[in-house]
């Protein structure tokens, strides 16, 4: 656009989601040409598909303070535009900002995307106005409101390096703040501009191996090598002496952001460019302007001059404003991002004076009108005398919003599974709990500011034409959620009377379970039958309406808690289904997290899970099982670590190498020969990196971990061996072994054996493995994945995932007593087709067996099957009453499953259920399907259907479908281009990386 063609802005700002359990605040500004996001917190990419936004023409994303909450949704968002096809997003955010996409270089690699960073200066002063984002159609001013440094040990003396990528000294946590921004930029370019395989192939050769003890901590003998020199050449160097910083090396780790760059909050002056008013013909006329160029000059914002004898040279001067009526300054917005600790520094500048009407006279300045101002403060600031003075100053006409992100409505954004987990709870209400609202309306005041409302999803204001700030109306399939737990069984009743077929079903269900042996038989209960499996996250790759991405929790009596990956919205999910007082005990009782890999959709939920222990005062003793990289992402991550009450806390969340699991690890039986003595001086030799570690610590860049966790030193194998058998102990763990499983990119499973003999295996994702299978054997519950259906086996292999048939048969390969599948492709909303039908009871009197001879889980030779919901909780000795709801459930998902036929559904979202990594995100096999593969799918689709699952027209249950109920079904057309995403830059190159980590 040329710069004289002033852009004529229609636009408006909408509230994808509000403060709440599981989001965060997220603003929808919309051009008619480019959209742009102001919030970017957990579940904001859900948030656009349970609302029906669509992601097109996303041009800029700004991040409103330090806080993880604020931001921890922008990893997910980017992949998932890129996925869309956005090829440019500009991120501005505070000074750290960079850094913290930085930390997600091990597991974010979108080459077609290309990122703009425009963190807040380091050279600039807290409190200055800087332009950061100029486009068409905004004009974006940035102020940092950063609090004053709670160091007690007064002003930092330390020195820092020379900022010289090339050199072989050069270490990334030595840079001064600003070089450490400068950096951090570079590595953001890389990460999006740069293939993963093209930076794999430009790594620097390995150090060579040399002797150590034999054993350690890996089969494979050439994993393990010896600390590398100091004369080692900089891996982020190409051999054409070119940069790639986006490495993830675990010797050379970015410096911890200050407490103060968390603590430091965001607000953006938003200026639209001035509205060009129309051209009056009349006043043209009058001021003798002729026809021609000359008038169109004006139109386009520019003067001129035309002839006038009577004044002196014989030229006048025409300005635009003198023949163009209607026009004047474009509308402002101003998001204030606010805490009690930089109010002051908000209230004393004097930025805001010229929009203050009264402010601006005394300054000699002419006052400049807002629109509208989103306040996201907590009580303790909007609430104040000088802050509600401040609100006043801008005048009676300027709108304002204010989102509490500490006393927020409790109210769902989330609706879809909200109410598809009500209707489950009619089949049964112990094992399907909604996520009950408590406060779902906003606190009424009377004495609010003029013009001053409380912020909800779906509160709207258009910008120009302006107009006051309304609530736009949900679709038909977003029902909003706002039943308490006291009116669950008045829900229920409604639900039941409009949905007469699905609740009559599920009556005969509960006739059925009742009259099944296991249900009145006295025989005592399997070894645990008593440990309960609650999947918070079902599906795979990117949350949908209905299943979150993956994560587990296992309620173990006598045990605790052990929670089995954590992608994004793991903390939301976990507050939705057990409420405020249920997740502290939760995180009190929390013993160990497992993180089966790289993938994003398996991890990024974690650093908010960690925050939240450390903000409820929850100090005990955490195991942390992972790949190393999970642990340098932490390492490098200030919310979390800033929001521990003492440095004990942080030492007490304890990381384990994954990588050193890869056998079966008996308690009785340890490889003590593996490892020196704990009180051999040689066990506590620390290698270069390790040294450079400490001293790091000593200045304040580094914190966690406190002990030595990379690579296979002799300093980290002592640290090991402790900390494992600490584990053990603690969870009394008979065994515990992490195979390495097929997957696109190095991933592990899991087995662990308690003492008192259950044993407990989970599969992370993978293809089917035999080495999973011989750590699994005789399992009490194995939990696998199941993305795709039986009729995609070659799909599965090419995704590196299993099919459900697949899953089932390695569970009966290891002997499993129950499997609980889950990971399910996103293009099934809510309901897998399994290829297992309803059971048959068998009563006593059929069987001929008195009571005692019923026989036990354990003399059962066929697994117990179950599929699992988001919000499910269900103890393992339960798991059979699973088949009973599958009839009932058949009829509820009906219209779901068939608005899932079709290329553009089913076979689409297939094509794009993808997952680059260093092996296929330059391209791979075939993954479409040939017209006679479609056929044949869609006949196999068809044969499934016909056990009990008949089509549309064919099936009795039709009138289910046409009652109009709470929720509905949703249509994956509403969410396009679902593709499988997250990756891993160690993908491919474990054994270099393996190298690095010594």
């Amino acid at each position: 656009m040329a710069p004289s063609e002033a852009y004529q802005p229609n636009w408006h700002v909408r509230a994808i989601s509000a403060p709440g359990p599981d989001t965060d605040l997220s603003l929808h500004v919309s051009f008619d040409n480019a959209r742009f996001l102001f919030g970017c917190g957990e579940g904001t990419q859900r948030a656009f598909t349970q609302k029906r936004m669509s992601m097109r023409g996303l041009a800029g994303i700004f991040i409103g303070s330090g806080e993880a909450r604020s931001r921890a949704g922008l990893a997910g968002v980017l992949m998932t535009a890129a996925d869309g096809g956005i090829s440019k997003v500009d991120i501005v955010g505070p000074p750290d900002m960079s850094h913290y996409l930085s930390t997600l270089r091990s597991s974010v690699i979108r080459d077609s995307l290309t990122v703009n960073m425009h963190s807040y200066p380091r050279s600039s002063s807290s409190g200055e106005a800087v332009e950061l984002f100029k486009s068409a159609n905004i004009t974006v001013h940035g102020i940092a409101l950063i609090p004053e440094s709670t160091n007690e040990a007064g002003p930092s003396t330390r020195s820092y390096q020379d900022y010289d990528p090339h050199s072989v000294s050069f270490r990334p946590s030595r840079l001064s703040p600003l070089d450490a921004q400068k950096w951090c930029d570079q590595i953001v370019a890389d990460i999006f501009h740069n293939g993963p395989k093209a930076r794999a192939s430009r790594r620097a050769p390995p150090p060579p191996p040399s002797t150590q003890s034999q054993g350690e901590g890996s089969k494979s003998p050439s994993r393990r090598r010896s600390s590398p020199p100091s004369t080692l050449a900089n891996p982020y160097v190409n051999p054409d002496d070119t940069i790639c910083s986006s490495i993830p090396d675990t010797r050379y780790p970015l410096p911890l952001p200050s407490k103060e760059d968390v603590q430091t909050q965001m607000v953006y002056i938003c200026q639209a460019p001035d509205v060009r008013g129309k051209f009056n013909v009349e006043k043209a006329n009058k001021l003798g302007v002729p026809k021609g160029p000359a008038r169109g000059k004006l139109t386009k914002g520019e003067q001129i001059e035309v002839d006038d004898p009577s004044v002196e040279g014989g030229k006048r001067i025409v300005k635009p404003e003198d023949c163009l009526v209607g026009g004047g300054p474009g509308s402002v917005l101003v998001v204030v991002n606010c805490t009690e600790q930089t109010k002051s520094s908000l209230m004393e500048n004097t930025y805001f004076h010229k929009y203050q009407p009264a402010r601006s006279t005394e300054i000699g300045a002419e006052s400049m009108h807002v629109h509208l101002i989103v306040h996201r403060v907590p009580e303790s600031v909007w609430d104040s005398e000088d802050y509600r003075e401040w609100m006043k100053a801008f005048g009676d006409s300027t709108q304002h919003l204010i989102a509490d992100p500490v006393e927020c409505p409790d109210r769902t954004v989330f609706n879809s599974a909200a109410w598809n987990t009500l209707q489950l709870s009619i089949a049964n209400s112990d094992v399907f709990t909604p996520p009950f609202v408590t406060s779902p309306h906003p606190t009424s005041r009377v004495d609010l500011p003029p013009n001053t409302s409380f912020l909800l999803e779906g509160s709207y204001c258009r910008m120009h034409p302006p107009a006051p700030v309304t609530v736009v109306d949900n679709h038909n399939k977003d029902t909003p959620f706002l039943i308490s737990h006291s009116e669950a069984e008045s829900a229920r009743d409604t639900i039941r009377q409009d949905m007469p077929e699905y609740s009559h079903a599920c009556d005969e269900a509960h006739t059925a379970i009742l009259a099944d042996p296991r249900s009145t038989n006295s025989t005592p209960s399997s070894i645990g039958d008593d440990i309960t499996v609650t999947t918070l996250g079902t599906g795979s790759a990117i949350p949908s309406k209905h299943r979150n991405v993956s994560s587990t929790l296992l309620s173990i009596p006598d045990v605790g808690g052990i929670l089995l990956d954590a992608g994004e919205g793991t903390l939301g999910q976990t507050k939705r289904r057990f409420g405020k007082e249920g997740t502290t005990k939760l995180f009190e009782d929390l013993q160990m997290i497992f993180i089966s890999h790289m993938h994003a959709d398996h991890h990024l939920g974690l650093n908010s899970v960690l925050e939240e222990r450390f903000k409820l005062g929850i100090t005990a003793p955490l195991f942390l099982i992972g790949p190393t990289n999970i642990a340098l992402t932490l390492q490098e991550s200030a919310s979390w670590q800033h929001a521990a009450p003492s440095q004990q806390a942080l030492q007490n969340v304890v990381f384990i190498n994954i990588q050193r699991l890869g056998f079966k690890i008996d308690n009785r039986n340890q490889p003590r020969s593996r490892s020196p003595s704990p009180a051999s001086d040689a066990g506590k030799e620390m290698d270069q990196w390790e040294k450079e570690g400490v001293e790091d610590r000593q200045s304040g860049v580094r914190g966690w971990p406190y002990t030595n966790i990379y690579g296979f030193s002799p300093a980290a194998t002592h640290d090991h061996w402790r900390e494992l058998r600490r584990l053990m102990s603690t969870l009394s763990l008979k065994s515990i072994w992490a195979p390495v499983v097929p997957h696109r990119g190095r991933a592990y499973g899991l087995a662990i054996e308690h003492t008192s003999g259950w044993k407990i295996v989970y599969s992370g994702d993978t293809k089917p493995s035999e080495e999973l299978v011989t750590a699994g054997q005789d399992a009490t519950l194995l939990i696998h994945e199941a993305t795709l259906e039986d009729d995609k086996p070659e799909v599965a292999a090419i995704k590196g995932h299993s099919t459900f048939s697949q899953a089932i048969e390695v569970g009966k390969k290891m002997k499993a007593k129950h499997i609980l599948l889950n990971h399910f492709s996103q293009r099934y909303p809510k309901l897998p087709k399994l290829p297992s039908a309803k059971p048959k009871p068998v009563t006593i009197e059929e069987s001929g067996m008195n009571d005692s001879a019923i026989p036990s889980v354990d003399q059962q030779t066929e697994p117990i099957i179950s599929i699992s919901f988001d919000f499910m909780s269900i103890k393992i000795g339960e798991m059979w009453k699973m088949s009973y709801y599958m009839e009932p459930l058949s009829l509820l998902f009906v219209e779901t499953e068939e608005e899932g036929e079709g290329e553009d559904t089913v076979l689409g979202a297939v094509k794009h259920d993808i997952n680059p990594t260093v092996e296929n995100v330059n391209g791979g096999g075939s993954e479409g399907k040939s017209g006679k593969d479609k056929a044949k799918a869609k006949n196999k689709n068809s044969n499934i259907n016909n056990n009990g699952k008949q089509k549309k027209q064919d099936n009795p249950s039709d009138k289910v479908s046409q009652i109009k109920r709470p929720a509905s079904p949703s249509n994956i057309d509403d969410q396009p281009q679902l593709k499988r995403r997250s990756t891993d830059s160690s993908s491919g190159i474990v054994d270099e990386k393996m190298d690095v980590e010594i």
